[in-house]
């Protein structure tokens, strides 16, 4: 028999000495950056893939921040679609989940939009859906980030909501904003009031004489004219514009002669022209005589033009004659935007 203990032990020692280099060759390579990075991709692949049902609340899910929202506005709440994107995994009840293989995680984000009756309401009250492909889901009762799982050759995944007779929707895969949505509220601070205070004299020239207060008769009679604001609307005591594309620029204008308080509508003598030349008549928009509020169906992108005060127009004295008034007015530039 041969005595294979030195042997043994010479073996198991050499053994120990290869195992502690190749440990040390390993932290040298963690520590110097060498081949034991991670992949975050293979851990990734690495993951199930979700089992999502329709759309899911996320509240632990990041997608991108767009740079500028998607914004659906109705009179009394908006939704803003925020922040979209597609999502490498997510975080479920059952642990940290893939998509699909060929489908997609798709996160979205939504906020308070733009109304137009202040303050607004908070977005849920317009009960948005996500519609996929046609075929519409309700957003989960709580939260605002959520994810949807998308299955392979998905096309259209939209935002929507249906309020005050108007649907409108926006997309979640792009910057897609449906046509048939207000545009007026699809931007926030449109509908601000801008406050002018501005004062005018003019002129008025009637066809025959009429009695002023002081019992005498004239032809000729001072006008001064206020402008107070100008504001532009969708909604207004039950109106709307005749197309979601178009809005009410309403001007709160009146006047009164020299030496009198009362004060007088000029809806008949007004007419606003855009920066394209284009000439819009005036309207008495508010159903109360004693209101001074006229205004002008324009489309929405008109953000700038020109009101005009003056012309001629037929009326009646109080004693019921007719006569035609010929007034030389003003002009007053109008900045919208």
């Amino acid at each position: 028999m041969f005595d294979h203990g030195p042997r043994r032990i010479a073996a198991a020692g050499f053994g120990a000495f290869v195992l502690l280099e190749v440990i040390a060759f390993l932290i040298a390579q963690v520590l110097v950056g060498g081949t034991a990075q991670r992949d975050p991709e293979a851990a990734v692949r690495r993951l199930l893939p979700a089992g999502i049902d329709g759309v899911v609340s996320a509240p632990g899910a990041k997608p991108e921040t767009l740079k500028t929202p998607r914004i659906m506005g109705a009179q009394y709440a908006g939704v803003a679609l925020v922040a979209a994107s597609d999502l490498s995994s997510v975080r479920t009840e059952s642990g940290e989940r893939r998509a699909p293989i060929g489908g997609r995680l798709l996160g979205f984000r939504v906020a308070d939009g733009v109304c137009e009756v202040k303050p607004c309401e908070e977005w849920r009250t317009l009960n948005p859906q996500v519609v996929i492909d046609g075929e519409s889901q309700d957003l989960p009762g709580s939260g605002d980030t959520f994810v949807v799982t998308l299955p392979p050759g998905s096309h259209t995944v939209d935002l929507t909501i249906d309020a005050d007779g108007y649907a409108q929707s926006v997309s979640v895969l792009d910057d897609y904003v449906d046509t048939g949505n207000i545009k007026l509220l699809g931007r926030p601070g449109q509908t601000e009031k801008q406050v002018l205070n501005k004062t005018f004299q003019a002129v008025e020239r009637t066809s025959v004489p009429l009695q002023y207060p002081d019992g005498k008769s004239y032809d000729t009679f001072n006008r001064v004219f206020t402008v107070e604001y100008v504001q532009r609307r969708f909604f207004l005591n039950g109106q709307t514009p005749s197309a979601t594309n178009k809005v009410f620029l309403l001007v709160n204008t009146f006047y009164s002669y020299a030496g009198q308080s009362q004060k007088y509508v000029v809806a008949d003598e007004v007419t606003f022209v855009d920066e394209r030349g284009t000439v819009y008549p005036a309207r008495d928009m508010d159903p109360d005589e004693a209101v001074a509020l006229i205004g002008f169906e324009i489309p929405a992108d008109v953000l700038s033009g020109t009101l005009r005060v003056g012309g001629s127009s037929e009326k009646v004295a109080a004693n019921g004659v007719s006569y035609t008034a010929t007034l030389t007015g003003f002009e007053l530039d109008l900045d919208l935007a």
